[in-house]
């Protein structure tokens, strides 16, 4: 496009150039006939060339006569010098030569020359002569015009092409770019169904129609597994509430059993206090699963503000009196009003000190209320204990999982999927601490209502 608008700038200027060399071929006869009638009447030539010159007027070329040869140092000009000349109807005295009159602007005078415009040849007019030229300043303004038109049409159709290419390009791709951004979503575990709708302007709407298709299957795929996962939370909950009454009535009669038998029988009473652990196993394995249905179920329940401080002294002093060999170290560094369900975090918070006293015997638990900054409240629960290898540190949170380094400590490897659920419901979240390099911190972060910071207070307590 742009070498189009170069070919037609060419060919105006030639154009231009043409009507210029006719013009001064015009002027030359027009002065020829002129010069003929001011001799019969016997002009002088000064007035005659004035005359002339004025009348002879023609855009894009100049007039130029003069008396040269013999006059000039007669008449005390300088040498190189026409004593009087008349330039576009103007008297000029001491001017310059014809030659210097033509070659004013370089760059104009060059553009003429190139396009075979060039000064007429001095012609006899009375007793001088006359010559005709072009206008190097307006060549120059001419080329430069249309060298401008040049770049600003290349620029707008160039915009203009770019504009009606790239509507048409993405008219034509846009099922490929919808479906690239759906993957993208599913890539992101957005696995909600969102059909492309089809244009009907491409050949990739068959591959829109292929991911609508698979979307759907997805979706279907999904409701399937939520409705089964929904009757399997529903079996497990229905079934730990079925169970939970038949093991406390075991569990009853093993105690009964296990007091009734005498103390010189020890391996009954071996059997029977195998037997109540396993039950007392049991039963704490069924209420975890009863507790993680309840978390996975749907989340109908309105949070409302507590104190995270009061929350923490509540669960520590519970632990206190059940181990009163842990020492315990409460640092509250802030007094923050936590939004949550407040049961749900006390589970929580209750599972990681639960699990820093039975994986870390005999090491201080240290729990720090913090505010890292505004909106948000940490816990921190912190231990020196072995610490969690880590080649554990990625499945810590799986349900029923169990570390390598867990000894002979019995859990069900469901206390921190727990925590972590009922953290999540909260809207806030449970992370390990992967700075520590001895003992175990883990951070929960939960929104906040209102956190101030008073003077500092560390509570701490050894039984």
């Amino acid at each position: 496009m742009a070498l189009l608008l170069f070919v037609a700038a060419i060919a105006g200027l030639a154009i231009f150039a043409h009507e210029v060399n006719v013009t001064i071929s015009l002027s030359q006869t027009n002065a020829r006939a002129y010069s003929e009638r001011a001799a019969l009447r016997h002009e002088t030539f000064q007035s005659a060339a004035v005359e002339f010159e004025a009348r002879d007027v023609h855009e894009g070329t100049h007039t130029y006569a003069a008396i040269p040869g013999a006059h000039r140092r007669s008449n005390g000009a300088p040498p190189g010098a026409d004593a009087v000349a008349v330039v576009d109807g103007i008297i000029v005295h001491n001017g310059p030569t014809m030659r210097a009159r033509f070659t004013g602007n370089r760059f104009g005078y060059a553009i003429a020359t190139l396009f075979g415009v060039r000064p007429a040849p001095p012609q006899p007019f009375l007793n001088g002569v006359i010559t005709f030229g072009p206008d190097p300043l307006l060549f120059q303004n001419v080329t430069l015009i249309l060298l401008a038109g040049i770049v600003i049409g290349s620029l707008a159709i160039g915009g203009l092409a770019f504009v009606i290419g790239r509507y048409i390009t993405e008219q034509a791709i846009r099922p490929l770019i919808d479906v690239t951004e759906a993957l993208q979503r599913f890539a992101a575990r957005d696995f909600r169904s969102q059909s492309i709708i089809l244009a009907r302007k491409s050949d990739f709407d068959v591959l829109a129609h292929a991911y609508n298709a698979a979307a759907e299957q997805v979706a279907a795929a999904f409701a399937e597994r939520d409705a089964a996962e929904s009757q399997m939370r529903q079996f497990v909950a229905d079934a730990g509430h079925e169970l939970r009454t038949p093991l406390t009535i075991v569990l009853g009669y093993i105690d009964l059993l296990r007091r009734r038998v005498s103390d010189a029988d020890e391996r009954s009473k071996f059997i029977f206090s195998s037997i109540a652990s396993e039950g007392r196993r049991m039963r704490t394995l069924v209420d975890n699963l009863v507790l993680l249905a309840k978390l996975e179920g749907e989340d109908t329940r309105l949070f409302e503000p507590f104190d995270v401080g009061e929350l923490v002294a509540e669960i520590v002093d519970v632990r206190r009196g059940l181990t009163p060999a842990v020492q315990f170290e409460i640092d509250t560094r802030v007094s923050a009003t936590a939004i949550a369900d407040r049961g749900e975090v006390y589970e929580a918070l209750a599972n990681i000190i639960d699990n820093a006293i039975k994986y870390a015997p005999g090491s201080p638990i240290r729990v720090t209320i913090a505010v890292p900054h505004d909106g948000i409240v940490e816990i921190a629960i912190a231990d020196e204990g072995p610490g969690i290898p880590p080649e554990d540190r990625e499945a810590i949170f799986e349900r029923f999982f169990r570390g390598a380094a867990r000894g002979e400590v019995e859990g069900s490897g469901l206390g921190l999927a727990i925590a972590k659920r009922a953290i999540e419901r909260a809207g806030g979240t449970l992370r390990l601490d992967a700075s520590v390099t001895h003992g175990t911190r883990f951070i929960i972060a939960l929104r906040a209502e209102r956190a101030t910071n008073p003077v500092t207070s560390l509570l701490s307590s050894r039984a």
